[in-house]
């Protein structure tokens, strides 16, 4: 089982096992007058078996969302051993996105200096809870859309187009944004 405060996924290798378990969960929260919430309740195959069952079948394997994440069932690179990966789940890196962008444009009159340390402080948290094992794709990119934003939020405080790569690149210099990189290796547990 891993659970995070109300959250959890439970895992079982037979699906006799995990019918009693769902069976003697819904009884045991009735007690309580607490019901299952049925949108994010589901039981379904995953893991190697899992996986080459879908294959044969021509279907693909399942995947679930659990605490910002799309968990999806993958291969080592290798492709000898079966592993779990991992990336953010794409509502979630939209309205990051999204969220990045009214704040710059509510505050693109702020200093430069000012929208350059805020911006490094929100790539670092970003970075800190997204950058598990398997989502370096996902951080790169959220960076690099979080730079295209930038890049047009700055050209809009002045003449158009008064903003080019190369002066970003300096400002970059004098105004280091953190690089995406990979904060909690979870291979390791």
């Amino acid at each position: 089982m891993i659970r995070y405060a109300d959250d959890y996924v439970a895992c079982f290798q037979f699906s006799k096992d995990a019918e009693q378990f769902m069976q003697a969960m819904k009884v045991r929260l009735n007690v309580y007058h607490l019901e299952v919430a049925p949108e994010k309740t589901k039981l379904f195959e995953f893991g190697l078996v899992a996986q080459s069952k879908a294959k044969s079948r021509g279907e693909r394997t399942a995947t679930f969302d659990f605490l910002g994440f799309t968990h999806y069932c993958s291969r080592s690179r290798d492709g000898k051993r079966f592993r779990m990966k991992r990336k953010t789940i794409s509502k979630r890196f939209t309205a990051k996105l999204t969220g990045y962008k009214d704040w710059l444009k509510a505050n693109r009159t702020l200093p430069i200096a000012e929208i350059m340390k805020i911006t490094a402080a929100k790539l670092r948290g970003h970075f800190a809870y997204y950058g598990v094992t398997d989502n370096s794709k996902s951080i790169s990119n959220f960076s690099y859309q979080v730079l295209q934003t930038l890049l047009k939020w700055l050209n809009r405080r002045g003449k158009r187009g008064c903003y080019t790569w190369e002066k970003i690149n300096k400002l970059l210099s004098l105004f280091p944004l953190p690089k995406p990189r990979i904060m909690v290796n979870l291979l390791s547990f």
